[in-house]
């Protein structure tokens, strides 16, 4: 028996999303790197829509349990930061601090909506738009790096930033080289190693080490799937090793020397008015301003003036800066215990999820978004604690998009399968032959996109 012509709209209406959703990944993971904020444009405008969505009851909130748990952390610094702002001084000419908060309100709407897909179709094209992304952030940073002569910072316009959206996008591209069963296996692991001589070119030196502890983790979560991928192409690996060591050299070896002049300047002279020094300067100067205000911080609004005071008072320096170049100091200045605790308890949740998923599920999709996920900690833990964890478009925005996607693809409910499920159920009790039979299911239609589809080959024995 066929649908009603209401359930028909209904299962349609929902069979809409994974062409959009699709679509909508491949842009959030392939425009960071060579498009900088391109990206928050893109993602922003999407989950105002989303919110719309679900607001005015057109489609549902998801109910997925370590979503409703993230969201809950995440209101909660969001709610210690605007309570900070009100309780420190609050000006009307500050309350554009305020506006990084409205990215993170967005998070379960955005979650919600992207639900409604097809999990290997949103694998397939976070994967495939990193290959690409990583492949255009290469080509942007040869051209800055050897032909305009200035530091490489792809498309964010600071090369600490595009190096860490490429750390990122990169990590990605090797964990679909390693966790998926595709022909796009090798280019993907080139997209990796494209990341990598990338990154190097940015001279951005706390990155570097989050790509190499990134790297190793996700090697050794898909050891035996490298040594086949290895296998006969070993001698290919090592040249394109050696490639990429020669072509970095010059900024490798400029960038350890001027840490190391840094470091004998500060021990044997006391002097911190380098790179080196400004950093440890500001995490003193941090460190102090929490202790002061310890539960709710200084408010968003002051970090600046703090930054300035603190490095004139105990250091006799003239700088300016946005954040202390510690994540999780900056998080703790301006929203105190409450709002930077809720942070870090976030991060300890999606470290449990990760590990928690790669021990326990042999499923692909699965374990890719726990990879996902993994990138995401140690990105923004071990990244954070030398940079930023929140408080730059891109970086916020990349927080929200890797979460989404990891969280859903690692432990999500698909949304699209649920309201197919529960049209076909009211149909089938009302619709029956007259044998008593229900009604055949809907079947999966394929989703017209021009992103290529990873063929899946099948598993080795």
């Amino acid at each position: 028996m066929k649908l009603s012509r209401e359930a028909m709209g209904a299962a349609w209406a929902g069979m809409r999303y994974p062409v959009v959703n699709r679509l909508f990944t491949f842009a959030c993971f392939s425009t960071p790197p060579p498009l900088g904020s391109v990206v928050s444009f893109i993602w922003h405008g999407g989950a105002l829509w989303c919110t719309f969505e679900i607001v005015s009851g057109r489609r549902r909130f998801s109910t997925d349990r370590y979503m409703l748990l993230s969201a809950i952390l995440l209101y909660t610094y969001v709610a210690a930061g605007l309570l900070s702002f009100l309780l420190n001084d609050p000006r009307w000419e500050s309350a554009h601090t305020l506006i990084p908060l409205a990215t993170l309100f967005f998070f379960p709407f955005s979650y919600s909506i992207w639900s409604i897909s097809h999990k290997d179709d949103l694998t397939s094209a976070a994967a495939l738009a990193s290959m690409t992304a990583s492949y255009g952030a290469l080509a942007l940073a040869l051209v800055q790096h050897f032909i305009l002569g200035m530091r490489v910072e792809g498309g964010a316009g600071n090369a600490l930033v595009f190096a860490t959206v490429t750390c990122m996008i990169g990590s990605v591209s090797l964990a679909g080289a390693l966790m998926l069963t595709t022909r796009w296996q090798i280019p993907m692991a080139g997209g990796y190693l494209a990341a990598v001589l990338a990154v190097l070119l940015s001279g951005s030196r706390s990155v570097w080490l989050v790509m190499a502890v990134v790297s190793l983790a996700i090697l050794l979560v898909g050891y035996r799937q490298l040594r086949t991928l290895l296998k006969g192409r070993l001698i290919k690996t090592v040249a394109a090793i050696a490639v990429i060591a020669t072509l970095s050299s010059g900024v490798l070896l400029s960038r350890v020397e001027s840490l190391s002049a840094n470091w004998a300047e500060m021990a044997e002279n006391g002097e911190y008015d380098s790179s080196l020094g400004l950093r440890l300067a500001l995490w003193k100067v941090g460190a102090d301003r929490f202790l002061e205000r310890p539960l709710l911080g200084n408010g968003p609004h002051h970090t600046r003036q703090l930054i300035e005071n603190g490095l004139a008072d105990d250091f006799d320096l003239s700088a300016r800066f946005t954040h202390f170049h510690n994540g999780f100091l900056t998080l703790l200045v301006e929203t105190g215990l409450i709002g930077g605790g809720a942070v870090i308890m976030l991060f300890l949740l999606v470290a449990w999820v990760a590990i928690r998923t790669l021990a326990t599920s042999r499923e692909e999709t699965a374990r890719f978004g726990a990879i996902v996920l993994l990138i995401f900690f140690l990105n923004y833990t071990l990244g954070g604690s030398f940079n930023l964890i929140l408080g730059h478009d891109i970086i916020d925005t990349m927080f929200m998009i890797f979460l989404i996607a990891g969280l859903f693809l690692a432990r999500g409910t698909s949304m699209l399968e649920g309201k197919i499920a529960e049209v076909e159920t009211e149909d089938q009790a009302q619709k029956r032959d007259v044998h008593g039979n229900a009604s055949k299911p809907i079947p999966r239609v394929a989703s017209p996109t021009n992103i290529p589809t990873m063929t899946r080959l099948p598993a080795a024995r």
